[in-house]
């Protein structure tokens, strides 16, 4: 018998090492979402420094039935998290309440 889930849980199945490797992929109910490490410039480079940066992990979402790499951007929207196991977290509590509004 499957149990049917009302948000997404992913306690057990991501982990920051994972984030550092590869990007998690899933969908649900009707939205497609995908976490990755990302890199945001925060200072831009100079002849004498190198580019300020920070990683995050960047949550994005768009409405089923294609892929991340054949979906239009302009269906796609994402935030930004600390890249911590914490902000792991925010970023599932942001999916969750993202689906339950109809934001995808």
């Amino acid at each position: 018998m499957k149990i049917e889930t009302s948000k997404i849980e992913l306690h057990g199945d991501i982990s920051i090492p994972f984030l550092k490797k590869s990007r998690f992929t899933g969908s649900f109910k009707g939205m497609r979402y995908v976490l990755i490490k990302h890199e945001n410039e925060l200072e831009p480079a100079t002849e004498e420094t190198p580019a300020k940066t920070e990683n995050v992990i960047r949550a994005i979402i768009w409405p089923e039935p294609f892929n991340f790499e054949v979906t239009p951007d302009e269906k796609k929207h994402h935030r930004d998290f600390p890249f911590t196991t914490d902000g792991i977290w925010e970023a599932v509590d942001w999916l969750n309440a993202e689906h339950e509004a109809g934001h995808y």
